[in-house]
């Protein structure tokens, strides 16, 4: 299989795993049996890859047709941060609905006071959001300085909305879809990382065989030339445990 076509296979599988976590974190972290199988269709996965989905997904506190089971995602580090947050965010004097109603219709006529008293009323709705994300891997700090920020640049670009019934709804989907590309971030690195895991196993194996054979070390050579792994692969493998894959001899190559 070509260098190309694998790489259209990666990201398509990436691309399908992040399609697969925001469905589950818009469900309440869960996705359906039927979700899984459809998300991946096509793609004629190994055991292993599913193993991987399955895993990620369980790490991830996402759960399968049922909630997973209650996890204390956050760290010590992580709840404080959060209480203090929460508690200077509770302090902040919040508008009645009649002022909230002003603000919102002032903000969306680019009136920067508003604007800067919009920010400030949606700030609660940034912890609540940054909980639906709570253990997908990012740090709830990091999550709520994304949503704030998006909250920053939101409040600015209001014009369009027919009406101010409007404005908490589209402040809340750029808040949301800022931690969900955090999340995607993340997803990636684990992703790509767990599929570099498994080259390099696939790769040490290979080796291990063919050595075992030939009862001495093989080049990259003598293992690409046996058609398993191409020779990408074992120079990236070789790259990645920093040449300690024992029975490749990669100083010939």
């Amino acid at each position: 299989m070509s260098n190309t076509s694998d790489l259209n296979q990666q990201k398509a599988f990436l691309a399908a795993l992040q399609a697969l976590v925001k469905a589950a974190i818009r469900n309440h972290n869960v996705v359906t049996s039927k979700q899984l199988e459809k998300a991946f269709e096509g793609m004629n996965l190994d055991d292993s890859r599913k193993q991987m989905i399955a895993d990620y997904l369980a790490q991830n506190n996402i759960g399968i047709d049922d909630p997973a089971p209650d996890a204390d995602n956050l760290t010590d580090e992580e709840k404080d941060y959060l209480a203090a947050y929460t508690e200077s965010v509770n302090a902040l004097e919040q508008p009645s609905d009649g002022e909230l109603e002003a603000i919102k219709i002032n903000a969306m006529a680019g009136d920067k006071d508003a604007q800067e008293a919009l920010i400030t009323c949606m700030l609660p709705k940034v912890i609540d959001i940054a909980k639906l994300y709570e253990g997908q891997g990012v740090y709830m700090e990091d999550l709520i300085g994304a949503g704030n920020e998006a909250l920053v640049r939101g409040v600015r670009v209001l014009a369009p909305l027919e009406g101010p019934e409007e404005v908490e709804g589209r402040l809340g989907e750029l808040i949301m879809n800022a931690m969900e590309d955090l999340v995607a971030e993340n997803l990636d690195e684990k992703a790509i990382g767990a599929d570099a895991v498994q080259m390099v196993n696939h790769v040490r194996e290979k080796a291990d065989d063919l050595a075992g054979m030939v009862g001495h070390k093989v080049t990259v050579d003598e293992l690409a030339a046996e058609g398993e792994v191409t020779k990408d692969e074992i120079m990236e493998a070789i790259r990645l445990t920093a040449n300690k894959i024992d029975s490749i001899d990669y100083k010939d190559d």
